[in-house]
């Protein structure tokens, strides 16, 4: 990926692009929201499956793991301030 901003001192940044930086930061705010969609969406279907007492079956397993998955990269972006 290239790099459209620069850093300065003290954690200011300049950007030589801003069309190209707004689109950049757009993409990146989409797939921080479809992650928290996501989410939202396996923590219901992981509900559902425990009121099932499906919590030993392989979807059950599949599902938590995507869970844990989109958190780390959620956890990620928020780390770098994206929330």
């Amino acid at each position: 990926m290239e790099r459209i901003t620069g850093t300065e001192t003290a954690g200011s940044y300049t950007i030589e692009n801003l069309e190209a930086a707004i689109e950049r930061l757009a993409a990146f705010e989409d797939a921080y929201y479809e992650l928290i969609e996501m989410q939202e969406k396996l923590t219901s279907e992981l509900e559902r499956l425990r009121g099932e007492g499906k919590e030993k079956t392989v979807k059950f397993r599949e599902i938590l793991g995507q869970k844990m998955m989109n958190l780390n990269a959620v956890m990620f972006f928020e780390r770098h301030g994206i929330k």
